[in-house]
């Protein structure tokens, strides 16, 4: 009893000998009282995840079935890293089909740099890699269209006197060659390919006589053959460029591209105000054979400095057409993303979809969504409405980054994100209700 008495005693004989805390200073009276901890921001909410838990397939070095090169290398760097190949995977647009999505694609393979078609199924998964030869040159991905099972190719390849356009028809994992198109050489490489229930079209730009302009051809949609002989289907005297495609009700399709002319010089500056020129968009309605059944139309102002657009459909038949417009001298500074839908008889006024200090990525439309790379460049996402009107606020998603949407399917948007000389390909599972697609599930 008096040893455990004892440790209690000799506490409370410290304590009462503790001296107490000193009176504060003048200057600590004084002073505001210090600040509490910020609280920690709230997570932005996503709309957009994993369609599964899966690893996401990889175009790339490591999938080429070679054993990577070591080699001794200076401090800092990554150990076993090889240098001597820079080459980075690249793909192009994709495509949803009855199998899932198909996207053109460039990449290293065992000897060379190669051009494939990617297929994947609905969920990413399943990926299949089918070569469409060499790639020689700086040449663009491979080209897909896709109508219901049908799934076709477009491979631009060098030649003595220009180019050629080959057309393959892709089923069952094997590729059949069609009919080949000469182009003219230029620095544009261009192209784009609808597909119809019977005949399929490609349109490409070329340099004329005094000026560029549209060339289109038809073809059997069936087996990718019997291409007609290319044809001229831009207005005499436009000197037009970069054509796009977007189908209509009907069989016919949507044509845009970029009509240009010089800036005119200003007698007071001494010099040419407009060093990038007038750039603007036009439109033309052509029929299912590709033939035009109108007359082309300007879908922007004559005055527009377009820089770069995009083309897609609307449920209704009209056509959604968005662009970045840029009229600083020398292409300075990034401008607005502009939109306009463009109907059969009449063309609504230009918007502002996204505004000058976003960035300078190009606009980017999908079956439902747009999506444009911002300042930062990360690409913000937001979906569209029947009309082509911005339906749900801007996101920025983690699952996405600096990636690019490049098809939209039944399960979800396959999305291409780079990864070092690679390409990681996903679908991920996206709600237009960012509300919804934060929140919980249900249990």
């Amino acid at each position: 009893m008096c040893r455990r008495a004892l440790p209690l005693a000799i506490g409370l004989l410290l304590g009462a000998c503790k001296r107490p805390a000193p009176p504060p200073t003048p200057e600590e009276e004084l002073a505001p009282p210090p600040k509490a901890a910020p609280a920690p921001k709230a997570e932005a909410p996503h709309r957009c995840a994993p369609f599964s838990s899966e690893p996401p397939f990889v175009l790339g070095p490591g999938d080429t079935g070679r054993v990577p090169a070591l080699k001794v290398v200076p401090a800092g760097n990554e150990p076993g890293q090889d240098d001597s190949l820079p080459f980075a995977s690249e793909v192009g647009e994709g495509v949803a089909w009855s199998d899932g999505f198909a996207v053109g694609a460039i990449h290293e393979s065992e000897a060379s740099h190669s051009m494939s078609v990617v297929t994947l199924d609905r969920t990413g998964h399943g990926g299949k890699v089918m070569p469409l030869g060499t790639a020689h040159g700086d040449i663009e991905p491979p080209r897909v269209a896709a109508r219901g099972a049908s799934l076709l190719a477009g491979v631009l390849s060098p030649a003595i006197n220009g180019r050629t356009l080959r057309l393959a028809k892709i089923e069952a994992g094997v590729v059949t060659w069609g009919a080949t198109i000469l182009q003219k050489s230029d620095e544009s490489q261009a192209f784009d390919i609808g597909l119809g229930e019977k005949k399929g079209i490609v349109v490409w730009d070329e340099d004329g006589p005094s000026s560029g302009v549209i060339q289109a051809s038809t073809f059997d949609a069936a087996n990718a053959t019997n291409a007609t002989t290319p044809r001229v289907i831009s207005p005499p005297g436009v000197d037009a460029e970069s054509p796009r495609l977007a189908a209509r009700p009907g069989g016919g399709y949507w044509l845009a591209y970029v009509a240009h002319r010089a800036g005119t010089e200003s007698p007071e500056a001494g010099y040419e105000t407009e060093p990038v020129g007038f750039r603007w968009i036009e439109v033309l309605a052509l029929d299912a054979q590709g033939s035009p059944t109108g007359a082309a139309r300007a879908a922007t102002a004559k005055d527009a400095h377009v820089m770069v657009f995009d083309m897609g459909p609307l449920d209704d038949g009209s056509a959604l057409v968005v662009w970045r417009d840029n009229d600083t001298p020398l292409e300075s500074a990034a401008g607005p993303v502009m939109r306009t839908v463009v109907h059969v008889g009449s063309i609504e006024p230009a918007s502002v979809l996204v505004a000058s200090e976003s960035g300078a990525g190009a606009p980017s439309l999908l079956a439902g969504w747009v999506a444009v790379t911002d300042a930062a460049d990360l690409t913000r996402l937001a979906p569209l409405g029947r009309a082509g009107e911005i339906a749900g606020p801007w996101t920025t998603e983690p699952d996405i980054g600096s990636g690019e949407p490049i098809a939209v399917g039944p399960e979800g948007m396959l999305v291409a994100r780079p990864a070092g000389r690679a390409v990681r390909l996903s679908v991920l599972r996206c709600s237009r209700d960012v509300a919804a697609a934060s929140s919980p599930p249900a249990p």
